[in-house]
């Protein structure tokens, strides 16, 4: 259950319509390569964001067990929603985090035959930190609970609804 960090990873646009496309991949796979030799191979989980002013905002998270990282990532239906956001929600530069799957060793987990428990829970729980930074997350995929779940000055917090218990709870968990 070790998982490591990669990026992140600026993802080439091309073309008059300046989108993402498939020679966007074949860029990224020489930079992912280059950060580690099978790194775009690997099983793991992918964070797509967009920087802009300073700061990267998380759109989608996923994982890929059944075929590569890079390959899911940035497969077709993907690449079709990372340029639907990037067209409508102004401008930026598109990235990717990777988050690996290591064996005990260190070694880049190979795709195994079946899911990896650690896998589905590690997507769900960067889902969650994901949609707490950015409600508009475009995964549909086990969100709707979670955009539904309102802890008042917790999870789902609106603005001035904190109270000294809440502070007290988010400072003993490390949230805020």
């Amino acid at each position: 259950m070790n998982f490591d960090v990669a990026g992140p990873f600026e993802i080439t646009r091309h073309g008059s319509n300046n989108i993402i496309t498939k020679e966007s991949a074949k860029i990224l796979k020489e930079e992912i390569e280059e950060w580690e030799e099978g790194l775009s191979g690997a099983c793991g989980c992918y964070v797509f964001g967009k920087r802009a002013g300073g700061g990267i905002t998380p759109w989608y998270v996923g994982q890929a067990c059944k075929t590569s990282l890079l390959g899911e990532a940035l497969n077709p239906s993907n690449i079709t929603n990372y340029n639907h956001v990037l067209g409508q929600k102004g401008a930026g530069v598109p990235v990717l985090f990777f988050i690996p799957a290591r064996t005990p060793s260190g070694k880049l987990r190979k795709r195994p035959s079946g899911k990896l428990k650690s896998l589905s829970f590690l997507e769900r729980w960067l889902i969650s930190a994901a949609i707490e930074k950015n409600p508009d997350l475009i995964n549909t995929k086990e969100t709707r609970f979670l955009r539904d779940l309102h802890v008042k000055g917790v999870f789902n917090a609106q603005q001035g609804e904190s109270t000294k218990s809440s502070s007290s709870l988010n400072k003993a968990l490390g949230l805020r």
